[in-house]
């Protein structure tokens, strides 16, 4: 399946090159076959594979991507994206609208110690009871939402400066660091000690194992590929859509996009896979599920960086810009909407910092209204 981005899907017998501004150098064996693991309240699966992942096996080459569409007040049309398990490469793109925020840092009630963005604080409750082993229980009970909190990290931001190439890898190699020192512990906790992603920072075309890129082409801003375990951002893109002072866009892309890594690791990708097998007419509303989910991993990652980045005196500009910077606008056609409007992405990513732990993100157990 050819890709609408770029120059389209990698050639076949083409071999992929070396990436651009690499950070860290790049994770590129195969995922290795998936382990079982624990559902909710229940003991690690021992020697024998659920179903759904006896079914389904190792994964694809599928990538989630961050991508602007035009700015408000503009037609706002996007194409649905094909999601097939019967092809290697496959797209899932999570749409972000450039609505930038234009006030100046506020001060807020909370102090340093505690810092939390006034909101959503729930703890969703799975209120149906599917068969165990199935793809659906995995989904609603995966044991990554009893992993608790983030560790605190010693993260502060780095300077953006003019928003080019170098200042980005700075800002991006920081991050990305305290993004690894931060789920490495979980995964432990989920005996998933897989190697750290790799990161690419590139600014000049780019081929990949889910295809070959261009910067500035389409509205890809980053994407996570499933296929190799790396993170892609276009650089000109970025600074296109945000500028160098809009520094908390990055942090919630590059937070966002490691969602997708932690949904691939702890098995949450693939499961949604084997699901929709089984549950096509749900194509739609799943998809948000799964963007939204990893909003909310990048809010509780955030949590874990609020005292160090800081983000103490600047909560409401995190609160505004989460709710309307990012996701569909009510112009997309409710047919369009595999992403989650605006005010639901603000709505998960900050009820992952305010909970703080990973127990907020099961947004596959939630009433349908909360995931529009």
């Amino acid at each position: 399946m050819s890709s609408p981005y770029g120059n389209g899907g990698q050639q076949q017998g083409r071999p992929v090159g070396p990436p651009p501004g690499v950070l860290p150098p790049p994770q590129s064996a195969p995922w290795p076959q998936q382990q079982g693991q624990a559902q909710h309240g229940q003991a690690p699966y021992q020697g024998q594979q659920p179903q759904w992942q006896q079914q389904y096996g190792s994964g694809p080459g599928h990538f989630n991507g961050f991508q602007p569409p035009p700015r408000r007040g503009g037609s706002f049309r996007l194409v649905l994206l094909g999601f097939s398990l019967l092809v290697l490469v496959g797209v899932a793109a999570t749409i972000m609208a450039i609505v930038l925020w234009t006030g100046g840092s506020s001060e807020t009630a909370s102090g340093p110690e505690e810092p939390k963005v006034t909101g959503p604080s729930i703890v969703p409750t799975a209120t149906t009871s599917p068969e165990k082993g199935t793809a659906e229980d995995f989904l609603l009970n995966a044991e990554v939402y009893q992993s608790g909190a983030l560790p605190e990290q010693n993260c502060p931001a780095a300077n953006l400066g003019t928003g080019g190439l170098a200042a980005q890898k700075v800002y991006y190699q920081r991050l990305f660091k305290c993004l690894n020192d931060s789920w490495r512990p979980i995964f432990h906790k989920l005996g998933q000690d897989k190697p750290d992603p790799g990161l690419v920072v590139f600014d000049k075309p780019v081929q990949t194992a889910c295809g070959n890129f261009e910067p500035l082409s389409g509205r890809v801003l980053a994407f996570y590929c499933y296929g190799n375990q790396i993170m892609y951002v276009d650089v000109k893109q970025m600074d296109r859509a945000f500028g160098p002072k809009e520094d908390l866009a990055y942090l919630m892309t590059i937070a966002h996009e490691y969602g997708h890594h932690v949904q691939g690791v702890t098995g949450l990708f693939y499961a949604r896979a084997v699901y929709l097998q089984d549950h096509p007419d749900k194509k739609l509303e799943s998809s948000r599920r799964n963007e939204l989910q990893a909003s909310c991993f990048g809010g509780v990652f955030s949590k874990a960086v609020a005292k160090s980045y800081p983000l103490t005196k600047r909560l409401d500009e995190f609160k505004e810009q989460s709710s309307n910077s990012f996701g569909e606008t009510p112009d997309t056609p409710e047919d369009e909407r595999t992403h989650g409007l605006a005010t639901s992405q603000g709505f998960w990513i900050q009820n992952g910092f305010n909970i703080g732990e990973n127990k907020a993100c099961d947004t596959f157990a939630v009433s349908a209204d909360l995931v529009k």
